[in-house]
């Protein structure tokens, strides 16, 4: 006799996206980050998220390509989230950014995002999507 196999919930979205607006002390600039973070918690390691990354200000586009994850180099064992994390110093405020996601090059989706250096928004976007999107007003730890 077989035991019924238990799967897992399926979740309505894989990433968060975590937007937001910092200044670096070190440097004394202004920059937008973009922080993703996978909705599954891993029990043995802190995964990597692999984001291929293309910014362009001449066209104001910013592309996230998600690849997939892979594991991390360190031998001691943690739980949590995959993340990674992503930031933006040379952007300019005049015109909304296109911020293109896409998850192994397929599944292109697009945002509008209007950036000042205090807030970001979003002026439009799509019906779906794989990754849910967060505005911030603070640094994520």
């Amino acid at each position: 006799m077989r035991t019924k196999q238990v799967r897992p919930e399926k979740k309505e979205f894989e990433y968060e996206l975590f937007i937001f607006c910092g200044f670096d002390n070190s440097s004394g600039r202004n920059f937008v980050e973009f922080y993703f973070k996978t909705t599954k918690i891993f029990e043995s390691f802190i995964y990597k998220i692999n984001v291929h990354t293309k910014f362009n200000p001449e066209k104001s586009e910013i592309y996230f390509d998600v690849e997939g994850l892979s594991a991390p180099v360190l031998d001691l064992s943690k739980s949590g989230a995959a993340i990674f994390k992503y930031r933006i110093f040379q952007y300019g405020t005049k015109k909304p950014y296109t911020l293109i996601l896409s998850k192994n090059g397929k599944n292109k989706i697009k945002y509008s995002l209007k950036i000042t250096d205090e807030k970001v928004k979003i002026t439009k976007k799509p019906a779906t999507s794989f990754v849910k999107i967060s505005l911030k007003e603070e640094e994520i730890t």
